[in-house]
């Protein structure tokens, strides 16, 4: 309940014509955002048979996507599916943290192997929080785009596998809100987007899972980014002037298939601005 994680990721990806496969870390009644404890249940003994019958089938994956890990210990699953689809593109979202602190339950050894996955990953998309965890930086009280740029280019220089580093909701000092797209071997690039009044759970998850569409339907990086921001602000645009429960997320479901057409819609080249660093 509350549209975030799986709820968003799976009918995304298969509305931009791709066959999601899912894994699911842990299993919850809500999401943890505002609508009490929810029940849970931890599915490391699931993955671990599955990726076995994946291996005993020969299966070949495009793409292994890893967002929220219920605990360190998942780490080590995923690496194994990374290994497992050795020419997969390896995208993962970080979700440890967001506003300037980390989620109550992620612990610093939880944190740590999160920035162990972040090694082996092509592509990361952390929120600003994420950025600065990850570069073992005091997280700042606001999402700065400057320094967001900063992060992008740092995270490539940690992590020498990365092909690109993605930081989500930085702002400039014109108030103006976007995405950095830092690939390797260029200036990181700053795309903007236009925000809503009102923070809603899930629109991360929503956002990373139509990148990686974007991606795998052969998108540039940046083009990619920009279709992500783009779904996500409509969904919020529409959700805010329905005066819809923000708990509940964004109401993507009308709009997916809007989403596959412009999956099918070749992208514009990207002319946005490019931070001198």
């Amino acid at each position: 309940m509350g549209r975030c994680s799986l709820a968003v990721v799976l009918p995304a990806l298969a509305a931009m014509g791709v066959q999601p496969c899912a894994l699911p870390t842990a299993l919850l009644s809500t999401h943890t955002g505002g609508l009490g404890r929810p029940a849970r249940t931890d599915e490391s003994g699931f993955i671990s048979a599955a990726l076995a019958h994946y291996a005993q089938l020969g299966l070949a994956f495009d793409c292994v996507y890893s967002g929220y890990l219920a605990g360190a210990a998942q780490v080590a699953l995923v690496e194994q599916a990374f290994r497992q689809a050795p020419a997969a593109l390896k995208l993962v979202d970080p979700v440890m943290a967001d506003h300037g602190r980390p989620y109550a339950s992620m612990t610093p050894e939880i944190r740590a192997a999160v920035a162990q996955l972040c090694g082996q990953a092509d592509v990361i998309v952390p929120n600003a929080t994420e950025a600065a965890l990850l570069l073992e930086e005091l997280p700042g009280p606001a999402a700065d785009g400057t320094r967001a740029a900063r992060h992008a280019s740092l995270l490539l220089q940690r992590f020498p596998a990365l092909r690109c580093a993605v930081v989500t909701g930085g702002a400039l000092s014109d108030g103006q809100r976007g995405n950095v797209c830092a690939v390797r071997g260029r200036a990181p690039v700053f795309l903007p987007y236009s925000p809503v009044p009102q923070d809603y759970p899930g629109t991360g998850d929503l956002f990373a899972a139509v990148l990686t569409g974007g991606l795998l339907r052969g998108f540039s990086e940046a083009a990619a980014i920009r279709l992500a921001a783009r779904f996500v602000a409509l969904a919020a645009e529409q959700t805010l002037h329905a005066g819809a429960d923000p708990r509940f997320g964004v109401r993507f479901e009308p709009l997916l298939g809007t989403l596959s057409h412009w999956a099918e819609t070749p992208a514009q080249p990207c002319t946005d601005a490019v931070f001198p660093l």
